[in-house]
């Protein structure tokens, strides 16, 4: 019988550890994505209004409301959503902006120093479309392996 108490009382005391090294590891996770977040808002706040596109002049210069994609994608991935609104946009115009856009970020981070994974851009356009009135850019600040993969797959999809 008594076996069996400290068995029981074993099983407790391991699922209360199990238990809070994941709440440890997710308020951690948390406070990564936080602050990835606050980089990647400041990075694109700072591009934007370079772009000098005149379809896209109806946006808040400092933007904070963007949204994190890892909810979907899994835990990790940091990816941001933009929701710019936009009236009208052509497909040849989003793919230049794409590249500006790009272009843009990777320059904001070499002047900032901003942290990356190595051997990688800090930011990446992983996304773009216009889907009236909004103008919809997904940013991928590249901090982590989970990042680089979820680029990777996105890739191989559009193949």
């Amino acid at each position: 019988m008594h076996f069996f108490i400290w068995l029981v009382f074993l099983i407790i005391i391991l699922l209360v550890f199990i238990w809070g090294k994941r709440m440890l590891r997710q308020k951690a996770l948390k406070i990564l994505l936080s602050e990835n977040k606050k980089i990647t808002d400041k990075a694109v706040s700072a591009c934007l209004p370079r772009m000098h596109a005149e379809w896209l002049q109806n946006y808040s210069d400092d933007i904070e409301d963007s949204k994190l994609l890892a909810n979907i994608w899994g835990k990790g991935v940091m990816v941001f959503e933009y929701i710019l609104p936009v009236q009208q946009v052509t497909q040849k115009e989003l793919k230049q902006f794409r590249k500006k856009l790009n272009h843009s970020l990777g320059d904001y981070a070499e002047n900032n120093d901003v942290a990356h994974l190595e051997g990688s851009p800090a930011f990446l356009i992983s996304d773009l479309w216009f889907l009236a009135p909004s103008l919809h850019i997904e940013v991928a600040y590249i901090s982590n392996q989970q990042t680089l993969d979820y680029l990777k797959d996105i890739k191989k999809l559009e193949k």
